[in-house]
């Protein structure tokens, strides 16, 4: 008679169902029914849950193909804990005069009765594993609404803290200040900064630095399933941690990773001519576009191919135009003061609105006083922000300490293309034939002029007077 010990363990660490004492048992019981324990065939399944279709687990799958004549097992959950899948071991076991027993004695489907009993405890095991199913989704469920942390590693920025019994979040200081650090490279003014290259100062992947920056949970917030998780007014967005990100910041970091996704904000493969954009052609006004020479020297030639010019001899006249116009100018950066931008708070007090705007649509007369309260609030809160929105930002020219002579020979090649472009820069290139092949203007009007004129207006009427 072949007989088989079916064993089956879903966590190594469950002591109480361990594989040994699984297999004592199975020894015992064949000892106490007159077979001889030496004969069993074991099929272990390891780590495998019992709702797994039977075909799926190595043990089983290899038990229903050697068909012996006696299967026991510790107990009937070792079999499976879904109805339909034991039910298919009875209906599988019947066709082939195959036995199948229990050691506690709860099965035996030799009998009628027993194969009465084995249906009855199987849905019984069923029944148990969805009601710890629901009580664990429950269980999370509050968790979240009450801000505390369910279970799994925190989010990168935090750490789990122990408070009256509880698991929470709370800021890691050194992951944070990494954090902020590649959020401020990415969204700097001027910044060069990409996705991939800021995953590299926080120790992440880039798949992992583009959820984390894509989630709400650097604002000290959670989404579950894609939505946003808020209190039991289903509105209030619950506050897990302190934020490490400001909601502008979180914002401004989204604007950035759209405009290199979009290619809006993408660096140009080569470095452009320092006067690219702002030398023109005579003839047909177009844009002079940088080159080189059959002999590798670079150029400035018009598109149409009316006129060339070297790039030196371009770029040379330009900078002893600037020098002669603005050298012993005062250089100065512009400051910006003031300016309050609460146009990403307001957003989320909106979005806030629009969740209580359909909570009250459906709600009953019982909800609705508390709902009015709550909007009430948040009407309190908007108004506050707008009365402190003030988006308008003041420039303030800070002088440097240095002439425009002296910025001019410190600043690299960009630094000189957009200084130039910000003087409002316009060349124009004329034919080989005129003595003088370059016009160099600046602005709309001669800003130096200008200042010149102004003088001698002032010296004019002080004469008069």
């Amino acid at each position: 008679m072949k007989i088989g010990v079916y064993l089956r363990l879903s966590r190594e660490a469950d002591d109480s169902a361990s594989l040994d004492t699984q297999r004592a048992a199975a020894s015992n019981w064949l000892a106490g029914h007159g077979y001889d324990p030496s004969d069993a065939v074991e099929y272990p399944d390891a780590g495998v849950s019992g709702a797994k279709p039977l075909e799926l687990r190595k043990g089983m799958a290899a038990l229903l193909a050697d068909r012996p004549d006696v299967v026991v097992a510790w107990k009937l959950d070792r079999f499976a804990r879904s109805v339909s899948e034991f039910l298919r071991l009875v209906a599988w076991a019947e066709a082939h005069g195959v036995a199948v027993a229990t050691t506690d004695n709860a099965i035996d489907t030799t009998t009628p009765t027993g194969r009465m009993v084995a249906t009855v405890l199987a849905a019984l095991a069923e029944w148990e594993r969805g009601m710890i199913a629901s009580r664990i989704t429950e269980g999370h469920a509050t968790r979240r609404t009450q801000g505390r942390w369910s279970s799994g590693r925190p989010p990168y920025g935090y750490r789990i803290v122990r408070r009256d019994g509880a698991a929470y979040l709370e800021v890691d200081p050194d992951q944070a200040a990494k954090v902020r650090e590649a959020v401020a490279e990415l969204i700097a003014d001027g910044a060069k900064g990409t996705v991939a290259g800021t995953a590299r100062t926080v120790g992440l992947s880039e798949p992992q630095w583009r959820r984390l920056l894509k989630s709400p949970t650097l604002r000290g917030q959670r989404a579950h399933k894609g939505a946003l998780v808020c209190g039991t007014d289903g509105i209030t967005p619950v506050v897990f941690a302190d934020p490490i990100l400001s909601a502008a910041e979180l914002r401004s970091v989204r604007e950035r990773m759209l405009a290199l996704a979009t290619g809006q904000d993408r660096a140009p493969r080569r470095a452009a001519p320092r006067c690219s954009g702002l030398a023109f052609c005579y003839r047909c006004e177009g844009r002079l576009n940088g080159g080189t020479s059959d002999k590798g020297i670079p150029l400035y030639r018009c598109k149409a191919g009316h006129v060339t010019i070297y790039a030196e001899t371009l770029d040379q006249r330009v900078e002893e135009e600037f020098l002669r116009v603005w050298g012993a100018f005062a250089e100065t950066v512009v400051r910006l003061e003031g300016g309050n931008d609460l146009s990403a708070e307001m957003l989320e007090a909106q979005e806030q609105a629009e969740r209580l705007a359909a909570r009250m649509a459906t709600a009953g007369p019982l909800m609705l006083g508390t709902l009015e309260d709550l909007a009430g609030d948040l009407e309190a809160t908007y108004a506050r922000l707008r009365a402190a929105h003030d988006p308008e930002v003041r420039e303030v020219p800070v002088p440097t300490g240095r002439t425009m002579a002296e910025a001019w020979e410190a600043y690299d090649e960009p630094a000189r293309a957009r200084l130039l472009a910000g003087m409002g820069l316009r060349v124009v290139l004329h034919p080989k034939q005129r003595e003088d092949r370059l016009t160099v203007a600046w602005g709309p009007t001669d800003p130096y002029q200008a200042a010149m004129d102004a003088v001698e207006e002032e010296e004019r009427v002080t004469a008069d007077a």
